[in-house]
């Protein structure tokens, strides 16, 4: 049966659509707000223009008379500069002592140069967003400053059209592109679906080489990779199934030959003894039993093909990883357990270095009482070394036995729990076969315990895992 992907490894097509995907919005709202300006920016322009023309033509309206500054402004020529079916105009003509000679005595023209062009400026009048051309012009009687404004109604409205012609354009471009890098991605991913699918349809006892028909270049190297550890793979099978083989006949031999003693010997006997003679055959029977369903299980789970192989390992990762299971184990003892898990990269076999990790939590929070504490710790340390470190605050080990309870099966006497005594050994062996130091301290003058494991700084070639 084949095993489901982990949904926390992201796909090569999750990978993909979540760069373009990102990268085409952005560009959606760029290509909206550089097509938006492009068209607004001349349709502002002209209204500004056309204020300016009217602040100008008012302008043209002052009249300097017998010494004195007027704004020949009839009704009728004021009504057609104030007339427009969207928005309010107001305007206003100041004389040279900043007197009003006509208009809106709210509306202040802003400061501008004698002959320079109409000002155009933003700012609120009466309560509404008004856009203000101001302008002065010179006469006999000084300099008359005048202004004109409207609201912004049309041009509020003009924006909101310009914006949903290019809205949708650009949504259906968009949708366009997408669909394109869709079905894309989806062709160009193909080849590696249908690898991927021929890997799983295969049955576990299959270790025949891959196909090599429609792989695309990239993917070849892995194939080849994956070619040759199926070949490694097939040849530790056949030396473990021949091991096996070889196991379960030893074993079942003389389990048959005793079984066959004891049926032998209670058909000799009577009574009492008989029974007892009986129940040891049955006892036999399911020894028997349990040996070949363990044979069977060892010959086709999936620990028959475990890999021995160094690889690139964070031992911080290995920390995280497991600190779910250590804190329940802590939280039932009520142990204060932290984490200062900093990268560590080494050169190691996983799982081996999963076990060491997983039995210096447990010893170490096997021995801590409760209301105590106990820290993993990982990074490089001074020497430039990576480690992994455990300090608890437990009874600490007397100095004489520091060496002993590295060895198999040795528990020291009052030891809690019902422990093998092999904790510890692993954790020698497993620092053995990465050429690690191992170093086992007090932990302070209170007692509690620290146990290192530093690995080599460079690489170390696997020692053997026999």
């Amino acid at each position: 049966m084949s095993q489901r992907p982990d949904p926390s490894h992201r796909t090569l097509r999750r990978r993909l659509l979540g760069f373009l995907l990102p990268s085409l919005a952005i560009m959606l709202v760029v290509s909206l707000l550089a097509d938006y300006r492009i068209a607004l920016d001349p349709a502002q322009e002209a209204y500004d223009h056309a204020l300016a023309d009217d602040a100008v033509a008012l302008a043209g309206r002052v009249r300097h008379q017998d010494g004195v500054v007027r704004v020949d402004l009839p009704a009728a020529a004021e009504a057609m500069l104030r007339n427009d079916s969207t928005d309010q105009e107001f305007l206003a003509v100041y004389g040279p002592k900043g007197e009003l000679l006509s208009g809106d005595a709210d509306l202040a023209p802003e400061p501008v140069a004698v002959g320079s062009r109409p000002l155009l400026t933003d700012a609120t009048l009466r309560g509404h967003r008004v856009r203000k051309a101001s302008f002065q012009v010179d006469t006999p009687g000084g300099p008359v400053a005048v202004a004109v404004a409207e609201t912004v109604h049309k041009r509020q409205r003009t924006a909101s059209k310009i914006l949903a012609a290019m809205v949708l354009p650009n949504l259906l471009l968009t949708a366009a592109t997408l669909l394109v890098v869709f079905f894309g991605i989806r062709s160009g991913l193909a080849p590696l679906d249908h690898l991927g699918e021929e890997i799983a349809r295969r049955s576990p006892h299959d270790l025949s080489p891959l196909p090599e028909v429609e792989i695309p270049g990239e993917a070849a190297p892995l194939v080849a990779a994956m070619d040759g550890l199926i070949d490694d793979l097939r040849a530790a099978v056949q030396a473990q199934q021949a091991f096996l083989a070889n196991a379960a006949h030893q074993l079942k031999t003389p389990i048959a030959g005793l079984q066959t003693q004891l049926e032998l010997a209670a058909q000799e006997l009577t009574g009492e003894h008989r029974e007892r003679v009986a129940r040891l055959g049955e006892a036999t029977v399911r020894i028997g039993h349990l040996a070949h369903q363990l044979l069977a299980l060892a010959r086709s789970g999936p620990e028959a093909n475990l890999g021995h192989e160094f690889r690139p390992v964070d031992l911080a990762a290995l920390i995280q990883q497991n600190a779910s299971a250590w804190f329940d184990v802590a939280l039932g003892k009520n142990i204060d357990l932290g984490f200062e898990a900093e990268p560590a990269p080494i050169q190691g076999s996983e799982w081996l270095l999963r076990e060491l990790i997983a039995n210096l939590m447990d010893n170490a929070l096997r021995y801590t009482p409760a209301d105590g504490v106990v820290t993993a710790r990982s990074g490089v340390g001074e020497d430039g070394r990576p480690f992994v470190e455990v300090e608890d605050s437990g009874p600490g080990i007397p100095e004489a036995l520091r060496d002993k309870v590295f060895e198999r099966f040795y528990r020291p006497e009052g030891s809690p729990g019902m422990g093998t005594g092999l904790g510890l050994a692993i954790v020698k062996e497993v620092a053995e076969r990465h050429h690690a130091a191992l170093d086992l301290r007090p932990a302070g003058p209170a007692g509690g315990t620290v146990i290192r494991i530093s690995f080599p700084a460079t690489p170390a070639p696997p020692k053997s895992l026999s």
